[in-house]
């Protein structure tokens, strides 16, 4: 892995410590089915011109208002409409995909977007509502992804499929390159490792010292391969002119129970709901300071993703916080922007 700064500091000979993705929840309140995807390309697309290295998107089942059920479908309209930006998930819910079906969406999603899709992997806590809906024992969901992920890294990789002599078409051995893994458990953050294997965190109910710091150290201290490891850290970003407005934006969701699984208990605040999720809000200026005070962001971060929105979100102010993190919060932590074709030109 780089060496990123622990704190806010500029890049070196342009130099980026990390790339900066974003992470949509594809949340659909209020809008028709096309009027909810067509946002989320415009969002993409928005994102791209900003210079966002990656457009990731959670995967949601049978969720009503929140999510996106088959974010590689979504992806494929995005890659025509784009030219640069990677897509990722954050995440497939491993256990409830047929791995060779999968394999095959993403080696197609591949080829059309010039290889440009990173492949987030979990067992997918928050659709375990839905495990029964498609004939999943939840209890039986992390052996079920376990087995299913390595059925899809051997398709990946172009080995026969079940003794059949048949193998992966298109070949995309590339993506087997770019899996990303997420777990709660250190002793699966080593096997994450040991497997080659990016480590995504960021679920709002883990917290960065307890539980995150922990996962980062024993994932860090299992490679041995010869490529870099690779950590993605997803987190809350909600910057705006002042702490009270980034609160009064984000208090629609926490007073609809469950619109995030952002559960609002009773009598907390905002602020205090805010602050158990890990949630980065306010100026630029505090935003910049609660960013570099978070003990397993930076220097860890060699994708940074952060969530800019929620069930309530007008498009049009979730590009505004995108093009506040892009200009004026992820530079403080060295990221560049990548030239665009007409700067090189002149």
């Amino acid at each position: 892995m780089t060496e990123h700064s622990t704190g806010p500091a500029s890049s070196e000979a342009g130099r980026t410590p990390f790339k900066l993705g974003f992470l949509s929840h594809g949340t659909a309140s209020g809008k028709t089915p096309r009027e909810h995807y067509r946002q989320v390309l415009d969002v993409i697309q928005a994102a791209e011109d900003l210079g966002y290295d990656g457009a990731w998107i959670a995967q949601h089942h049978l969720s009503g208002d929140i999510g996106v059920s088959s974010p590689l479908v979504t992806f494929a309209a995005a890659a025509a409409r784009t030219s640069r930006i990677e897509f990722g998930t954050a995440i497939t819910t491993i256990p409830l995909e047929d791995p060779l079906r999968l394999a095959e969406d993403a080696a197609v999603l591949d080829a059309l977007s010039g290889g440009r899709f990173q492949l987030g992997l979990g067992s997918g806590g928050a659709n375990q509502p839905a495990f029964t809906a498609f004939g999943i024992d939840a209890e039986e969901a992390r052996a079920i992804g376990d087995d299913n992920t390595q059925a899809l890294r051997s398709a990946l990789l172009g080995e026969p499929i079940r003794d059949t002599g048949l193998v992966l078409q298109p070949p995309a051995p590339g993506i087997a390159d770019r899996i990303w893994r997420s777990t709660s458990s250190p002793d699966r953050a080593v096997r994450i490792a040991r497997d080659g294997d990016g480590l995504l965190l960021g679920t709002a109910f883990h917290d960065p010292l307890t539980v995150q710091r922990p996962l980062l150290d024993r994932y860090l201290g299992a490679w041995t391969h010869a490529a870099a490891p690779r950590v993605g850290i997803v987190r809350a970003v909600w910057p705006a002119a002042d702490r009270q407005q980034a609160l009064a934006e984000i208090a629609p969701a926490y007073e609809q129970r469950g619109t995030l699984r952002w559960a609002a208990d009773g009598d907390r605040t905002t602020a205090e709901i805010a602050a158990s999720l890990n949630v980065h809000l306010g100026s630029v200026d505090e935003v910049v300071a609660s960013l570099a005070a978070d003990p397993a962001l930076f220097p860890f971060a060699d994708y940074f993703i952060p969530v800019v929105d929620h069930a309530f979100t007008p498009v049009d102010d979730v590009i505004r916080r995108l093009e506040v993190i892009a200009t004026e919060i992820a530079p403080a932590f060295g990221w560049v922007a990548p030239r665009t074709h007409e700067e090189v030109a002149a």
